[in-house]
């Protein structure tokens, strides 16, 4: 993917961006995103979408916005708030002439890929991401599923199990599929229990809060 040089200038961009607002990997959440899209002028509208479709970049009349399906939990909504601020830096001026129109991905595929390498940089740098991956002694090729559950929860990223098998499956980490069959969410309550909200006495004091 990264042989094509527009993805690596995007990846400098999202670095720029990152160094212009201030961003940290580990404060980054939908608090930090939406001020950004507040300082850049774009309006945030929630949409009911079907589930194949995650957010859409508008500008008409100098007035943009994104369309962000409101039912995406957040590492999702965080990764297409973030895919759709590339749209708005360098492919504003095709969207408002007409000339693409964002999501539309077989059409314009390495636009939207584009859109993804930026996001993923933007919120997760490489560089921090390998570094964190020596921390934890994982070896190219030698991701396990384990391996992935504690990525997730020592990377101090808001990001998704997604997120992770593509970058360690493109990074040479992992083999491609190597991952398809597995329920990450399952598996890391396996290793460490399950969350919070899960636990029985945290309902029971939920209940009873919502009793009163």
């Amino acid at each position: 993917m990264m042989a094509n040089p527009n993805y690596a200038s995007l990846k400098e961009l999202a670095r720029a961006k990152r160094a212009q607002y201030g961003v940290t990997t580990e404060a980054l959440n939908l608090i930090v995103v939406r001020k950004i899209y507040s300082d850049e002028g774009i309006r945030i509208d929630n949409w009911e979408f079907p589930r194949t479709i995650r957010a859409a970049y508008m500008s008409d009349d100098a007035d943009p916005s994104v369309a962000i399906n409101k039912t995406l939990p957040r590492e999702p909504r965080l990764f297409s708030l973030v895919h759709e601020l590339k749209h708005h830096y360098v492919d504003r001026p095709k969207i408002e002439q007409g000339q693409i129109k964002c999501g539309d991905y077989n059409e314009n595929q390495t636009i939207e890929i584009g859109a993804e390498v930026f996001a993923a940089e933007f919120i997760y740098p490489e560089t921090e991401f390998l570094e964190r991956l020596q921390l934890l002694n994982i070896e190219p090729g030698q991701c396990s599923p384990e391996d992935v559950v504690r990525l997730k929860r020592e990377c101090r990223a808001c990001v998704s199990y997604q997120f992770l098998r593509k970058r360690l499956v493109r990074l040479g980490f992992a083999m491609p599929h190597a991952f398809d069959k597995i329920q990450f969410q399952k598996l890391e309550e396996q290793l460490y229990g399950p969350p919070i909200y899960k636990q029985k006495w945290f309902q029971r004091r939920r209940g009873r809060a919502q009793a009163k």
